[in-house]
């Protein structure tokens, strides 16, 4: 049966959640009704603390599962705040046998949970409980280009990752390396890191030549970057087609980090700045890598000295 229960019925289910009592018409003694004696107790699962969903993208669920010995009754749900315009919710529970499952599957509308560039969203808890069971709870973020999700700016979604689990995609930090400027490499270096559009590649490959020479991390826009731990690890120094779609060798349309300036104004374009790519020069690779300049209308990319001090900014995937 497909039904989402709120205010009322949810403050008794709570009560019930909690004291298997009065609320779902036990007596003092814990007897239903002050006869029959109660349901007993049992516990539910949630196959994910957390969804994450594209405006007007894939319909994605979570599922709800009966771990104990004895049956959920009567198992719902609520969803505080609600949910976006044009958002919806469905569920198939109701009474769980032990080790049974049922799904809470909800289908994103055109609105987002937050406004684009809100540094501080505000996820959509749902919670599930029967007459008999716990309460378990999963957030619910409903994404859309600029929005800030696992310390980051979205600027890339990948909405085909499987619809039990949350949209793939990828961020940019909300802020520059806090050691920037810094220089791409500490000296003169042919690295090979020549992809236009694979960031990680070139990381990983710059990384490990500076790591066989025992330069710290911190020292380099690359290396600074794998130590980034804002809510969560993997960070790295975008290829140039990540930043810009407009260099040379890219393919126009394709996400982009200046788009986030031309279009949702969540990377301030003012004071414009340079920051590294990892992609090195094609003409000059021993010496010279790729810079990008964020500004309004496009922004403009340069070859530009590994050794000169240069702000950075990283990229990541998101973390399904």
């Amino acid at each position: 049966m497909l039904r989402s229960i709120h205010s009322l019925r949810w403050a008794a289910l709570s009560l019930c959640a909690s004291s298997l009592l009065a609320a779902c018409g036990g007596g003092p003694d814990g007897a239903a009704g002050g006869g029959a004696a109660p349901a007993p107790p049992t516990t539910l699962s949630v196959s994910a603390s957390e969804l994450a969903l594209q405006v007007s993208g894939n319909a994605r669920s979570f599922t709800i599962t009966n771990t104990g010995a004895a049956p959920a009754l009567s198992v719902i749900y609520s969803v505080s705040p609600a949910l976006p315009a044009g958002s919806t919710s469905l569920s198939n529970c109701s009474t769980l046998a032990p080790l049974a499952s049922c799904t809470i599957t909800v289908t994103p509308g055109a609105t987002a949970s937050a406004t684009a560039g809100n540094t501080s969203p505000v996820p959509i808890t749902f919670n599930v409980g029967g007459v008999n069971t716990n309460i378990v709870s999963a957030s619910v973020h409903v994404l859309e280009f600029g929005s800030v999700y696992q310390s980051g700016y979205v600027f890339a979604f990948d909405d085909t990752t499987p619809a039990t689990g949350s949209v793939g995609g990828k961020v940019v930090a909300l802020a520059d390396i806090a050691a920037s400027p810094l220089p791409w490499s500490t000296s003169p270096n042919l690295i090979n890191a020549s992809s236009l559009t694979d960031g990680v590649a070139n990381t990983q490959l710059i990384v490990a030549v500076y790591d066989g020479m025992s330069v710290p991390r911190g020292n380099y826009a690359a290396g600074a970057c794998t130590e980034l731990n804002a809510g969560g690890t993997g960070w790295y120094l975008p290829a140039i087609c990540e930043m810009s779609t407009a260099a040379a060798g890219c393919t126009p349309g394709q996400p982009d980090i200046q788009s986030l300036v031309d279009n949702s104004a969540t990377l301030p374009p003012t004071p414009a700045q340079q920051h590294w790519s990892s992609t090195e020069s094609a003409g000059a690779p021993f010496s010279n890598a790729l810079l990008h300049q964020f500004a309004l209308g496009g922004g403009s990319q340069f070859d530009f000295a590994k050794g000169s001090n240069i702000q950075a900014r990283c990229v990541r995937g998101l973390t399904l």
